[in-house]
């Protein structure tokens, strides 16, 4: 229970392992399957979780911050933030956000862009 949890929460703390990786994607299938027939799933599907009290929130996610360059919609040299990170190697130097995959260059600590936010130099 307590690795779902951390799984739906913080999936990058998790994908160094094949059976990991693969529980991911297969959450990830179910959650594409869901809403490409969600007319289908509504009329199968009686949920038996119910939740209460409830508002939209949102939540962090791990992503990358830094230059990009080959961006199909952001000026190379720009700084940006990707999407939600799901898979990194540093080995490979590769990184999976959920719209696409990185090359990795260099790496920095993340104060260095904490700093630059904050107007540090």
């Amino acid at each position: 229970m307590i690795l779902e949890v951390l799984l739906m929460t913080h999936p990058i703390l998790f994908v160094g392992s094949d059976s990991h990786r693969s529980a991911l994607a297969e959450q990830l299938r179910n959650l594409a399957d869901d809403l490409e027939n969600i007319e289908q799933c509504l009329k199968r599907t009686v949920p038996e979780v119910a939740i209460n009290d409830w508002a939209v929130m949102e939540r962090s996610v791990p992503c990358l911050v830094g230059r990009t360059t080959g961006h199909p919609g952001i000026t190379d040299d720009r700084v940006a933030c990707t999407t939600e990170l799901f898979h990194l190697d540093n080995e490979r130097g590769l990184a999976r956000t959920m719209s696409r995959w990185y090359r990795l260059g260099a790496r920095v600590p993340p104060d260095f862009w904490n700093d630059r936010v904050r107007g540090v130099q």
